[in-house]
């Protein structure tokens, strides 16, 4: 079961919404519990209450404050990067503001339902990619850890050091071995570091400010490359 919610202030558009939506998931035959809001302080009040939600529409501009400052809030105070994003807008003029907020998709009213279907239809995709795990051995013993959980991995002498959200983990390995069996979303900015675009706060000539706040060193050689690949990504997800 998919939670998905809905934040408009306009509540045709949510219906509108809601029924395209539906419609994806029963063609799919995925199981979605679907909720509504039409303030953006509801939505936030329900999200610091532990509310979790796999995807959410959100308008940009709703009457009390807008999309960008509830982001925002989603990705920096409650630092979620797991809820995907999909913006909805009568204006086409936001795509910088929302580059570090980074959305899935940027879809334009009236929504059209093909353009609707897919944009969740790659929020599928994505899902079924971060749900693929990274396996490792200590001592003898494999274990996996969800890429999606992985910030970056670092090379520390003879060991790779993988950074989740709360802890480090240690293991015997080489950086360009680990490489070979990550996802798209992890590239090289250094040759002693592999990090998740997914955890990409910022990015300026010489560093990258990742979402744990590290800040790592783009090593010169890598400096065009990883600035290009940094946007492209975020390109990409908002079609």
């Amino acid at each position: 079961m998919f939670n998905i919610g809905i934040c408009d202030d306009e509540k045709l558009t949510c219906e509108d919404l809601e029924e395209k939506v539906q419609k994806f998931g029963d063609k799919i035959q995925m199981k979605m519990n679907m909720r509504i809001w039409h303030s953006g302080e509801e939505l936030c009040d329900a999200l610091e209450e532990g509310l979790e939600l796999d995807l959410l529409f959100l308008d940009i501009e709703l009457i009390t404050t807008n999309g960008v400052i509830i982001g925002d809030f989603i990705r920096n105070s409650l630092e979620n990067v797991e809820t995907e994003i999909i913006y909805i807008s009568s204006k086409s003029s936001y795509a910088m503001s929302l580059f570090k907020i980074q959305p899935l998709e940027f879809l334009m009213k009236p929504l059209d339902e093909k353009k609707v279907w897919r944009a969740a239809l790659r929020w599928v995709h994505i899902m079924e990619m971060k749900n693929k795990n990274f396996a490792y051995s200590i001592k003898g013993e494999y274990y996996k850890v969800p890429f999606k959980d992985i910030i970056y991995f670092y090379s520390d002498n003879k060991k790779v050091v993988i950074v989740l959200k709360n802890k480090k983990i240690h293991f015997n390995g080489k950086l360009k071995d680990v490489a070979k069996k990550v996802t798209t979303s992890f590239i090289f900015i250094h040759r002693s570091f592999l990090i998740n675009l997914d955890y990409v706060a910022r990015c300026s000539y010489e560093f990258v400010n990742m979402m744990d706040g590290s800040s790592i060193n783009i090593s010169r050689t890598y400096r065009k490359y990883a600035r290009s690949k940094i946007m492209e990504y975020k390109w990409e997800r908002m079609g």
